[in-house]
């Protein structure tokens, strides 16, 4: 009997060395284990030399750690010590500084509402005492002033006139009985509206219609529909022929003297030429 006794090693080799020593034996690459697990090339040797912080959360040591023993044909009990021994995230604690941090945030939190609030509030303060402090403007009136009248225009029954100058306080007797000028009469009454002059052609148009105004060489002046209430004039000298539609709604003065349109009309439509001295006459279109 061989007394040779085969002696169990009491410590097992760290993985890394293990990967890497069955993926030497097995005549693998770090490249070619890269290819064939879809890892980069730096995930690969971080496995073999137990950099598990480069692997990032337990999750994927367990994934990355699993690929590479199945492709090497190694027990996956070997990453259960790996992942219960990599390293949670670790939480900082703030109790022994909570109570300060807490003042800290608050007096902060303080600052910022008051500065706010005056950036906000004294502005609109402002503004409010500027426009208290100016007196409204005197209201616009449109009344007539209070104006005196002679005892003479009263009786008579007059119209309302100026008011009279004051007199000195060292005026005479004499001075005093003396009578000034007439005054000078108010009036409301609307101006007359201008009279057409002499050498004009003018057409008020009481209701819709449409005019074609033509000049002695056949050119046109105008061509459009007017509205009611609008006015058209021209100077006899330029105007050859007039076309009116809807004539019984057009009012025609030929310097100054209305023109009686039934002797032009036919179908509610005028046509009728002007010479350039103001003779009417049947259009000669």
């Amino acid at each position: 009997m061989n007394q040779e006794a085969t002696q169990q090693p009491l410590f097992d080799d760290p993985i890394g060395l293990q990967l890497r020593r069955s993926r030497e034996q097995q005549g693998l690459s770090p490249e070619q284990v890269g290819q064939q697990l879809r890892l980069p090339l730096a995930i690969v040797e971080a496995m073999e030399r137990e950099d598990w912080d480069r692997l990032g959360a337990p999750v994927y040591v367990r994934s990355y750690l699993g690929s590479y023993l199945r492709l090497l044909g190694l027990p996956e009990s070997l990453a259960e010590p790996v992942i219960h021994r990599a390293r949670p995230p670790e939480l900082v604690s703030m109790a022994s500084q909570s109570r300060l941090r807490h003042s800290l945030d608050r007096g902060i939190r303080s600052a910022v509402y008051l500065v706010m609030t005056a950036v906000l509030v004294v502005p609109v303060v402002l503004v409010v005492r500027h426009f208290q402090s100016v007196e409204p403007p005197a209201p616009l009136t449109l009344e007539p002033e209070v104006v005196l009248e002679r005892p003479e225009t009263l009786a008579s029954g007059g119209s309302q006139s100026l008011p009279l100058p004051a007199r000195d306080a060292g005026t005479t007797a004499a001075g005093a009985n003396d009578v000034g000028p007439d005054p000078v009469m108010a009036s409301i009454a609307p101006m007359p509206a201008p009279a057409p002059a002499a050498d004009t052609l003018v057409l008020r148009f009481h209701g819709e219609s449409w005019i074609e105004v033509l000049d002695a060489k056949g050119e046109r002046m105008e061509r459009a529909l007017i509205p009611a209430g609008e006015e058209r004039s021209y100077d006899i000298g330029r105007v050859a022929n007039v076309t009116v539609g809807n004539a019984d709604a057009v009012e025609v003065r030929v310097a100054g003297r209305e023109l009686d349109l039934e002797p032009f009309r036919s179908a509610n439509v005028a046509r009728f030429a002007v010479s350039s001295d103001g003779e009417v006459s049947g259009s000669r279109r």
